[in-house]
Parts: C-alpha cells; structure tokens; sequence
C-alpha cells in the first residue's frame, strides 16, 4: 500500500509469485479516506501515477516470500489429498467405463471447466491418472450415454438427470459401506 496525495495505492503479487519472478498482477487506486474531495475529482493523473513505487512495493512483497511458499505448499498438499481421495473413491466403482463411472467423470469434467481450467483434459489427466486421449474417448461415451450435454465449438457441458441419479446412487451406495 502507498499513499500518493488523495489517492491510496494497493499493488497485488499473488502467492505463485516467487521473488523475481513474475510479477505485479494488480494494481487498485482509490480515494483515501478524508481525501481532499477537490483534488479527487481532477481524477488520477500521469503524475500521481510516475510517483507509484513499484520497485519499493516490490521490496515490501519479498518480505511476504517465506509466507507465500508455506501457503504453497499448504494448497500442494491439500490437492493432492484431495486427489487421492478422488483415485481411491474412483477405484472402488465397477470395472470398465461404467455408468458409474461415466457420471463421476462427466461431474469432474463439468467443474474442471466451471473452474476455468484452460486445458481440461490435462486436468482431468492430473486427476484420474488416465491418458487424455482416453478421457476423451470417455467424455465422447458419457455424452452418447446421455451423461453429458454438447456445447458445440468449446469445452463444457452439463450434468444429465441421468448423472446426477447416477451419482446420488454412488453416494448413497458408499454411505452403506463400513
């Protein structure tokens, strides 16, 4: 944060920044609080902007590093939990591209692309330890099984009644199950 006459300056560096690499990802400019209401409305100038302290700022973000790494890190562990969690819940389905298995990989795809992942696929393949070129084939299965909605020209589709019955009798199953 820097103050620069009326104006409060806060400078972002995400948690995947490492210290030199990668940089200033936001910048968000407003009135400070009991800012001259004058000199607000002339509005944010070139000169108030060549007086931000990027390289000051910059310093200042070094200092968050160790904690950046430890929040990292914590997120790493926390997904590959989660991953395995997910291979394990995947393994105990019936062998075979099942509708069972059509379903939870129709719901995985569904919030892999909600999410905003750009390469789905290679997400899923993260997930599911399955070649892309298979889940591909198996997300082709699932949509002609009626698993899975078309969104012509782009990645995405919807959940079917049929995969969300599916699923709520794969809960309920493994709810029944020590």
């Amino acid at each position: 944060m820097q103050d620069i006459g009326p104006w409060r300056v806060a400078m972002l560096w995400p948690l995947d920044t490492v210290a030199g690499a990668g940089g200033l990802r936001s910048i968000h400019i407003e009135p400070r609080e009991g800012a001259d209401s004058q000199e607000v409305a002339r509005g944010i100038t070139t000169t108030i902007l060549r007086r931000v302290d990027i390289a000051a700022a910059a310093k200042e973000a070094e200092d968050f590093a160790p904690w950046a790494r430890m929040a990292r890190g914590a997120v790493e562990d926390l997904q590959q939990r989660k991953v395995q969690g997910f291979r394990k819940r995947l393994a105990a389905l019936p062998k075979g591209v099942s509708d069972e298995y059509l379903a939870v990989i129709s719901d995985l795809y569904v919030h892999v692309v909600e999410a905003g992942h750009r390469a789905p696929l290679q997400e899923l393949e993260t997930w599911t330890s399955t070649k892309q070129a298979t889940l591909k084939g198996h997300l082709r299965a699932a949509r002609q099984r009626g698993f899975l909605t078309k969104v012509e020209g782009k990645a995405g589709g919807r959940l079917t009644d049929k995969a969300i019955a599916t699923l709520k009798g794969i809960d309920a199953e493994q709810e029944r199950q020590p």
